[in-house]
């Protein structure tokens, strides 16, 4: 009798329904730039992902709206470039110091330049990505193979351009050049706050009139009429590079297809010209 009051519990517990454990609730990341969007795709739902800064906007036109502070106090993870980079954001991190800020300044290296336009650095990308991809519970396997690919290619598209100076807009690219070799002779400003002098404009005028520089990059983001004024009609290779990379779509391989656009058009523009 024991055995069958036993046995009848268990039937009847058998058809109790419990309330089922509910799901971790998902992490929302906010990258606060177009080129970390990137880097965060790889391992973040598209979903579960925004952008504080528009595509195509600068974090040195950038000022925030307070539905961006709203944004800023939803998420639960930050990914950002660090108080050099974006200044408007240095009292946020430490107003909100239980969220997860992820600084990809932090991850420089010694010797490393100390250009604030981090994202350039493959090292550095790679570093703040696995930290992101553990706080997702993630693996990041996937993204170190596809950026060793990206620099594989590169060294492949520039392979004999080491030597071909150039002048760059403004200094957003020194990770990048460091990394690819390259020969950066010059750039028209620092930044593009700061105008450049008479006696700087008229250097570079003279480089490109002998021959010392091939190649010259301006950026979408700001008009070229600085550049027009310089160049003239020197016979010299031109070219845009975007360094926040707006035109390049936020998916899983975005970052990738990022570092392969830099080498096709830095290629394209350091080639010699064909006669």
């Amino acid at each position: 009798m024991k055995n069958l009051r036993y046995l009848l519990g268990l039937v009847v517990l058998s058809t109790l329904t419990f309330p089922a454990m509910s799901a971790p609730k998902p992490l929302n990341v906010l990258a606060t730039l177009h080129p970390l969007a990137l880097i965060a795709a790889s391992t973040v739902p598209l979903e579960q992902l925004e952008v504080l800064v528009p595509a195509g906007m600068t974090p040195h036109d950038f000022s925030l709206r307070p539905s961006d502070i709203d944004r800023l106090q939803n998420a639960d993870i930050i990914f950002w470039a660090g108080p050099e980079a974006e200044p408007y954001l240095r009292g946020f991190a430490k107003r909100w110091p239980d969220k997860h800020w992820i600084n990809l300044a932090t991850y420089r290296q010694e010797g490393q330049s100390d250009d604030p336009h981090v994202w350039f650095s493959t090292a550095i990308a790679l570093g703040a990505q696995a930290d992101l991809a553990a706080l997702l519970g993630h693996d990041n396997s996937e993204f170190a193979q596809s950026v060793a690919a990206s620099v594989q290619f590169s060294e492949e598209q520039l392979q004999g351009l080491q030597q071909r100076g150039f002048f760059v807009f403004h200094r957003a690219y020194d990770h990048w050049v460091s990394e690819r070799g390259l020969l950066q002779l010059g750039a028209f400003t620092l930044s593009p706050e700061q105008k450049p002098g008479i006696r700087t404009l008229q250097a570079m005028r003279d480089q490109l009139a002998n021959g010392e520089v091939v190649c010259v990059f301006s950026e979408p983001e700001y008009t070229p009429a600085l550049v027009d004024s310089v160049v003239g009609d020197l016979p010299v290779n031109r070219a845009e590079l975007d360094p926040l990379g707006s035109h390049i779509s936020v998916t899983k391989d975005g970052y990738a297809r990022f570092l392969d656009d830099m080498a096709m058009r830095a290629r394209a523009c350091l080639e010699p010209r064909e006669n």
